[in-house]
């Protein structure tokens, strides 16, 4: 069968929804004629045609973006020259430009939509492009999404409740090296985005007990980098900071070495969060905030890790030194956080129900 995915971005470029993208066009290319449809970026007059281990990149012309969405004239022509060649459509929302393509497609195509957020920040353009959405999920012989807490908070994919399959996010459980399972510092390694509530955990971090160092990892908002540096000259402990994209091989040592993981997200544009699951791998608990997505779905409350409000400064200091002072309780939430993560969120597994899904269709 052949296969046209259609997103903003690939890989190299980098974020939550490109991972997902590589992982199932990896996934997918062994049984089907994979091909990904995307955008440059940044602005750019050419459209690129790649390969990237084995799966073909239509990446196409950019004008760069507008509140977060790639524009692209290009785009729509090689989605219709694609259209006709391809059998079946697997689409990644939120993306404005492909939500808009739902008008000009058939029903009776075959077509997936994965369902990763809602449109949070540019409500202007949310109340939009979700007439576009729902016409697009009407036209879908399936819709998944990455957990049940985001099909009760999305409008759209309510309308939808009887097509939706949830089909979380997963890694690849590789081989951990015990030596390496004991860490003395608490960890946040993410993109610096205003959604990731790094200000909060500053603010906690300051009004907890801990002696712990925290290690901040990761690149973004200029304005949040600037606050990084100030609490770093004003905390009497120790702040590190590495304001830069690490490779994998050194987001595994960090992990490896930490003692606890904090995911501190304040709004609901913080969809799931992989990289908890990568923490939990490795055996560390999470210290994660109740979103009304599947961020507290991924890590337990009192199983695997902790859950506070989101933008409680107070609770998550708390919860800081709850896991700072008791090695006991750090070592049962991070073996069940382990167990969590192989029962449910091994990549083998969900790739086969995504596998067993194509095949349904």
């Amino acid at each position: 069968m052949k296969v046209l995915q259609v997103n903003k971005y690939y890989y190299p470029d980098i974020g939550g929804v490109e991972t997902v993208v590589s992982q199932y066009a990896q996934a997918l290319k062994n049984l089907h004629k994979v091909k990904v449809l995307c955008i440059h970026k940044n602005f750019t007059f050419k459209t690129v045609k790649e390969n990237i281990d084995g799966v073909e990149i239509v990446r196409c012309s950019s004008f760069g973006t507008f509140m977060s969405m790639p524009l692209s004239v290009s785009f729509f022509y090689h989605f219709f020259k694609l259209y006709k060649s391809h059998d079946l459509f697997h689409f990644h929302e939120p993306f404005p430009l492909a939500s808009l393509l739902s008008l000009f497609i058939s029903s009776k195509r075959k077509i997936v939509v994965t369902w990763h957020s809602d449109i949070i920040k540019q409500k202007s353009l949310k109340r939009l492009v979700e007439v576009f959405q729902s016409h697009l999920c009407k036209k879908a012989s399936i819709i998944t999404t990455t957990s049940p807490n985001l099909l009760k908070f999305s409008k759209v994919l309510k309308k939808f409740e009887n097509k939706v399959s949830i089909l979380p996010l997963g890694i690849n459980l590789n081989p951990i090296d015990e030596k390496l399972s004991k860490g003395e510092y608490i960890l946040c390694l993410g993109r610096l985005s205003y959604y990731k509530g790094i200000d909060v955990l500053l603010q906690a971090y300051l009004k907890a007990k801990t002696r712990k160092e925290l290690f901040i990892v990761g690149d973004g908002d200029k304005d949040i980098v600037e606050l990084i540096t100030k609490y770093q000259n004003k905390s009497t402990r120790k702040i590190k900071f590495i304001n830069q994209f690490v490779s994998e091989e050194e987001k595994r040592n960090l992990l490896k070495k930490c003692l606890f993981f904090v995911f501190p997200s304040i709004a609901a544009s913080e969809a799931f969060g992989i990289i908890q699951l990568e923490a939990m791998s490795y055996g560390k608990p999470v210290i994660n905030t109740n979103l009304p997505t599947g961020v507290p779905f991924v890590s337990l409350d009192n199983v695997t890790g902790i859950t506070v409000e989101p933008s409680n400064i107070i609770a998550l200091a708390q919860a800081i030194d709850k896991l700072s002072f008791d090695n006991q309780l750090v070592d049962l939430m991070g073996e069940n956080a382990k167990k969590r993560v192989i029962s449910h969120f091994s990549n083998v597994k969900i790739m086969t129900k995504l596998l067993r899904i194509y095949d349904s269709l």
